[in-house]
């Protein structure tokens, strides 16, 4: 009885990747690394620049804001007005 220790996904890859000409089995592998790497280099970035302007008190960056909202939370010129009688206006 054969059993596995890889996980379906490694198992998909091996294949597709195994299908591919020698040289061209290289290039796959260097690419999907890049492709994994590099939204976590970016996220530690974003937290590194982050963590720094808080640390020296200069104004965070928008594109550094840590665990910003997205979509309603950013209404812009559509958000609804604040009441008058809003003691916090």
């Amino acid at each position: 009885m054969y059993v596995t220790q890889a996980s379906w996904k490694s198992e998909i890859f091996q294949s597709v990747v195994g299908f591919l000409p020698d040289w061209a089995q290289g290039t796959a592998l260097g690419l999907f690394l890049l492709a994994v790497l590099t939204p976590w280099a970016l996220r530690t970035w974003r937290k590194f620049v982050y963590h720094r302007a808080l640390r020296t008190g200069r104004p965070i960056p928008e594109s550094a804001r840590y665990a910003q909202g997205r979509g309603s939370d950013h209404l812009g010129s559509y958000a609804p007005l604040p009441r008058r009688d809003d003691p916090a206006a």
